[in-house]
């Protein structure tokens, strides 16, 4: 799912090269934040193994763009063994697609 994080016309059309942007981008994007969510919440630095299953499990879900700067990835856990039902990992990267952030939303 693409979101855009206003209702404004205007906004929106400000909006849309960051969103296009993160679209083009995605499977790095993606990557990145699954090692970040891996990392983040993880007590040992994870093997490959781990890291691997994490790629498998955690999936695209949505790209939100709030503002022209940042963009954030919510990941949909298809397992349901790495996050707790009901709630998700979101990664928001900066305006150059680095992460800034790893939270889990519900």
């Amino acid at each position: 799912m693409l979101l855009l994080g206003t209702g404004d016309r205007v906004q929106a059309r400000r909006l849309l090269p960051r969103l296009r942007r993160a679209v083009e981008d995605s499977a790095v994007l993606q990557q990145r934040a699954v090692e970040a969510v891996v990392h983040r919440f993880s007590t040992a630095p994870p093997t490959e193994e781990e890291l691997t299953q994490s790629h498998a499990d955690l999936l695209l879900d949505t790209v939100v763009v709030d503002d022209e700067r940042e963009v954030v990835l919510h990941l949909n856990d298809s397992c349901g063994e790495h996050i707790m039902d009901g709630y998700w990992p979101a990664v928001r990267f900066d305006a150059q697609n680095q992460v800034a952030d790893v939270t889990i939303e519900t």
